[in-house]
């Protein structure tokens, strides 16, 4: 069965490859994109709410544009993967559909697409990353350190993954790609098509996008089969699809514009395998053999409309706005959840529905200084349930997040050299939850089905920004810069109870209730992030580096329980780190990139204010070292090889838990380009090089046999791409 799979892959990829290059034979190489263009690539308006240069931002900022998720994607077409290649303070990437334990300076980061939150703030299920595909996106933003400007959530930074647009000079241009994976096994083998629709002109433009993958069976470097988290859910023997149509109007001789955009994604198991728990204490990493998991497959489900108005001179400025609906469905593999005395297995669902809207005013140069001003209103309402979708039993009650929040930012240059920036923001939140009753295998002080007291809780919270940029030469700049980030806690985590198990433990009836009106582990996570920064530039060299620190006061961090689940706990919480980035141009063909990163974190386990015990590594990133080198061997062949290092480090057991030890890994990286113009693109990668085997980072520190995972071994991609 996998081998047909394979060929069917294979084939679908060879029938859109043959299909591009006959329509390409009768076009002509597309035009390169201009130097407009290329400097819209710099423009973020993530971390301000208006378009801003990246270096007039007090604070750290990452753009992964266009060509760098292209070099990543071709060697692994990994969302996450890209992220932690790229961005330093992030977390490997589990490999998993799981992005449990990925973390941004230690702490979360609010994902949005196009500026809509993915993020379920009441019930976090840590399948936020995986709701568009790859080929969708024109770039990525990264604002690292706490943020309020976006909303709730960001209390480690913001990724907001930006969807293509049609750009000036397309006309009915048509893009279409194919791409093979391979580690060379007969169930190893995975391939993706993908098509894009761009039409642009003063009036009017349109994007439409689809994408078919289909990804075979992972293989480490030992050549054995890598193990699955049957409960959590897998992106390997998986099939993903993702249909984009995005388009705009423009009017009144290009003053206003109306635009609209709507995105379905999903991916689910082919339910070919069946998992095999691997032994973390003796090092033996888990696999599978074949055959049909117990239940239905797990998958990630996510459907978004967006509508958007400009008006490009109201009053002298630009006022836009946004209004949004999503609707979310994560389901999760069969587990033991003890729903009832008689009945152990079930399956856990997720669902959540979003409407929202974002309003705001720009207004430039209002004092003359060179300065940027925007004055806004957001509101939020989410819809949350955890369920099982077997015994129709409610893990959660009902729960519902609502969220207004004016704001003001922005900045001026007070001098030629100094640049400062500010703004604040009032988060309104109310948080409701319905009445309901914990499963039998949940409850509160040891006792099973205890009621939850529904009710409701509101807050109300100022977080602030404020920075510097001060330029000491044209090559020299720093900045220092303040932000706060506003986050609610696992609240659904807290409302379905401690995990009690099945009848081997003796539970009375009748416990406590659960009283969510009293219940003080809701209230909302400020994080304090301060961060300095240092850059220099020339013509051939770059190099920046930034430290941080970051503090929760009330932080709402997951222990680790005897049942082997996690509980919140509030809790203060300290996070200091620094970052440093390079880029050389050795040669006018040749560019050298290396980056480093390092974390560390404590946490009050006594309650005292004080923070006394190292942070569980499962919150934090390893210290890593990123090298890497582009070369273009001619107008059309170029390459990159990249080497990416986890340092070893370890946690002694202490009030904030076991001992934990990670043993670090390196893992090279190659890809390669090659444009034949008018016939198309072709780009090789292979992943893991020299075939290291290592068992990924989460693994090695979660400590538990169903969570123990060896990562990829060599594989290896072909893709083609050809516009017509």
């Amino acid at each position: 069965m996998a081998s047909s799979t394979g060929n069917r892959v294979l084939s679908l990829s060879l029938l859109a490859l043959s299909i591009a290059q006959a329509n390409a034979a009768e076009t002509t190489a597309s035009s390169t994109k201009t130097e407009q263009d290329n400097a819209d690539e710099n423009m973020v308006v993530t971390a301000t709410r208006y378009s801003q240069d990246a270096d007039k931002i007090p604070g750290s900022i990452h753009v992964i544009s266009e060509k760098e998720l292209k070099q990543q994607t071709a060697v692994a077409d990994d969302l996450t993967s890209v992220i932690a290649n790229l961005v330093p303070g992030m977390t490997p990437s589990r490999q998993k559909l799981s992005t449990q334990g990925e973390n941004l300076r230690g702490r979360t980061a609010l994902i949005m697409v196009d500026g809509v939150p993915q993020n379920n703030p009441l019930r976090n299920g840590n399948r936020n990353g995986y709701t568009v595909d790859s080929s969708m996106l024109e770039r990525v933003e990264v604002v690292q350190g706490a943020s309020a400007v976006q909303g709730n959530g960001a209390t480690g930074g913001i990724i907001n993954y930006v969807t293509k647009s049609a750009k000036p000079g397309d006309h009915w241009k048509q893009t279409i790609g194919t791409r093979v994976t391979s580690n060379l096994k007969e169930d190893g083998t995975g391939g993706k098509v993908y098509y894009n629709l761009s039409q642009y002109d003063e009036d009017y433009d349109l994007f439409i996008g689809g994408a078919w993958e289909q990804q075979g069976l992972y293989y480490d470097g030992n050549g054995n089969p890598i193990g699955m988290n049957s409960i959590q859910g897998e992106t390997q023997d998986s099939n993903a699809t993702n249909f984009l149509a995005k388009g705009g109007y423009n009017f009144d001789g290009g003053n206003q514009r109306v635009s609209f955009s709507a995105s379905r994604f999903k991916l689910q198991s082919n339910q070919n395998y069946v998992a095999v728990k691997g032994d973390w204490q003796n090092g033996v990493p888990g696999t599978v053999v074949k055959g049909t998991p117990s239940g239905d497959p797990t998958s990630n489900y996510a459907e978004l409309y967006n509508f958007g108005y400009d008006h490009y001179d109201f009053l002298g400025g630009e006022l836009k706005f946004q209004a949004f609906y999503q609707n979310f469905e994560a389901v999760y593999g069969q587990a033991s959840w003890w729903p009832t005395p008689d009945k152990q297995y079930d399956q856990g669902a997720i669902v959540s529905t979003k409407k929202g809207f974002k309003l705001s005013y720009v207004k430039l140069d209002l004092l003359g200084l060179d300065d940027s001003w925007v004055i806004g209103l957001d509101g939020l309402e989410d819809s949350t349930k955890q369920k099982l979708t077997q015994s129709n039993r409610d893990v959660t009650p009902d729960m519902m997040y609502q969220s207004i929040a004016p704001f003001i930012q922005g900045d001026m240059l007070v001098t030629d050299s100094l640049r400062l920036s500010g703004g604040v923001r009032f988060e309104n939140t109310r948080v409701k939850v319905a009445n309901g009753q914990t499963l039998w295998g949940y409850g509160n002080g040891g006792h099973r089905e205890v009621n939850i007291i529904g009710g409701e809780q509101t807050f109300s919270q100022a977080v602030f920004n404020a920075g510097a940029v001060y330029d000491f030469t044209p090559n020299v700049s720093s900045f220092v810069g303040f932000s706060q980030g506003f986050g609610l806690p696992d609240i659904g985590r807290v409302l379905r109870g401690n995990w009690i198990g099945g009848p081997g433990v003796d539970a009375p009836s009748g416990g406590h209730p659960i009283d969510f009106n009293t219940m003080p582990a809701v209230k909302p996570v400020v994080t304090d992030n301060y961060e300095v920064g240092l850059s220099y530039s020339n013509d051939k060299f770059f190099i920046s580096g930034s430290t941080y620190m970051s503090i929760a006061k009330d932080g709402a961090n997951l222990s680790l329980n005897k049942g082997g689940t996690y509980d919140v706990v509030r809790q203060r919480t300290d996070i200091k780190g620094y970052e440093l980035s390079s880029t050389y141009h050795i040669l006018p063909t040749t560019q050298l990139q290396a980056l480093y990163s390092h974390v560390e974190g404590q946490v009050d386990t006594n309650q005292d204010g004080r923070v006394d015990s190292d942070m569980d590594l499962k919150n934090l990133s390893p210290d890593r070292l990123l090298v890497a080198m582009n070369h273009q061997f001619s107008d059309n062949w170029n390459g990159r090889v990249q080497y990416n290092h986890m340092f070893s480090r370890s946690k002694e057991q202490n009030d904030a838990g076991s001992a934990q030890k990670f043993d670090g890994y390196g893992l090279m990286d190659l890809s390669m380009f090659y444009n034949m113009k008018q016939y198309g693109r072709i780009s090789v990668g292979i992943e893991n090089l020299f075939n290291e085997q290592y068992i990924n980072y989460f693994s090695q520190i979660r400590h538990h046999s169903a969570y123990y995972f060896s990562g990829r071994g060599r594989t290896f991609s072909l893709g083609y791409e050809v516009d017509f």
